[in-house]
């Protein structure tokens, strides 16, 4: 009898846990230290492990070549790799640039940190294009 086959299932899935683990923890760190006062040492404390805690996880994924979500790259700075909370590390603006801002689909929402000034603009209404892999390829014309 031969065995049956067994799904591989996910691959480096340690790393994927490990990547959450991180991103979870780095998230609580930051939690908690918006709860505390900003002026004291345990609230920068906790702001600066939030930090690398993101920082670890970035060089994690980045080593096993892990793609990360764009959810979750959407709640870490590029820049100073801070956990971005709505009013508190972070402000949002959405912008219309257009003429009198009179073109509906040309919204774009800004995320500047406060940590680091850095800001990262996303288009509100388009959605995502897949990945090349996940295309179609358009019928060849004759």
């Amino acid at each position: 009898m031969a065995k049956t086959k067994t799904s591989p299932g996910v691959p480096n899935k340690g790393l994927y846990s490990r990547a959450s683990y991180l991103y979870q923890a780095a998230g609580y760190l930051a939690s908690r230290a918006t709860l505390e006062t900003s002026q004291s040492t345990s609230a920068k404390t906790l702001k600066n492990l939030s930090r690398q805690t993101l920082s670890d996880m970035r060089a994690v994924c980045l080593k096993a070549q892990i793609r990360q979500s764009p959810l979750l790259k959407r709640d870490v700075c590029k820049s100073c790799h801070t956990f971005l909370i709505e009013g508190q590390t972070c402000l949002s603006v959405v912008e219309n640039k257009s003429k009198d801002g009179l073109k509906p689909w040309a919204d774009v929402l800004v995320v500047r940190c406060t940590t680091c000034a850095f800001t990262r603009r996303y288009p509100v209404s388009t959605s995502r294009q897949k990945r090349k892999q996940l295309r179609q390829k358009p019928p060849p014309r004759q």
